[in-house]
């Protein structure tokens, strides 16, 4: 299972992202693809949300069923790449861009750090249970973990959207600015 999902996280990595050398700071081209990218990614675990809720909800519910274990594990097969790949794409490029190019305050960098770490403890609890093999008790703490996954990326997408995005939005488009 571990294998799989690395492999489904390279495929979508190789597929959406935009490749960027880390030794040097990000050109706005790439950070303007990059926003882009975000954006497709915001929308596409946005509309998994409600399927994680509900697998985490009904595996709680039922968590001796091998039904509902397979469904809820193909919902996190269908997130954990995209998401995996979203939280190391903003926490690598996005974050410390804005943080050199933007008047974001540290207090909203701080918040979106500690929430991403939040992010990644739930994916963790997710992840280390293979839900073909587990016990009742581990699956009810891979239903917990998955249901909170949706209402805490919930809250980090309308955050994002609110915050983060119209201000990189604004660094990469303005007309004001130069184009390095």
């Amino acid at each position: 299972m571990e294998k799989n999902r690395r492999r489904a996280s390279q495929t979508v990595n190789a597929k959406h992202s935009t490749t960027i050398d880390e030794s040097v700071s990000p050109t706005k081209s790439q950070m303007r693809h990059l926003f882009i990218e975000l954006n497709r990614e915001d929308s596409q675990l946005r509309g998994r949300l409600l399927d994680a809720a509900i697998a985490g909800l009904r595996l709680a519910r039922d968590p001796d069923s091998a039904d509902v274990r397979r469904d809820a594990a193909r919902v996190w097969a269908a997130i954990e790449p995209i998401l995996s790949h979203h939280l190391e794409a903003e926490d690598k490029h996005l974050l410390p861009w804005l943080d050199q190019h933007t008047h974001l305050s540290p207090e909203i960098l701080r918040k979106v750090r500690q929430c991403h770490q939040k992010l990644r403890t739930l994916i963790g609890t997710v992840a280390r249970n293979d839900l073909t093999r587990v016990t009742a008790d581990q699956a009810r703490e891979t239903a917990q973990a998955l249901t909170g996954l949706a209402v805490t990326l919930d809250d980090a997408i309308e955050d994002e959207q609110r915050r983060l995005l119209p201000t990189l939005h604004r660094a990469l488009f303005s007309a004001t600015r130069g184009t390095s």
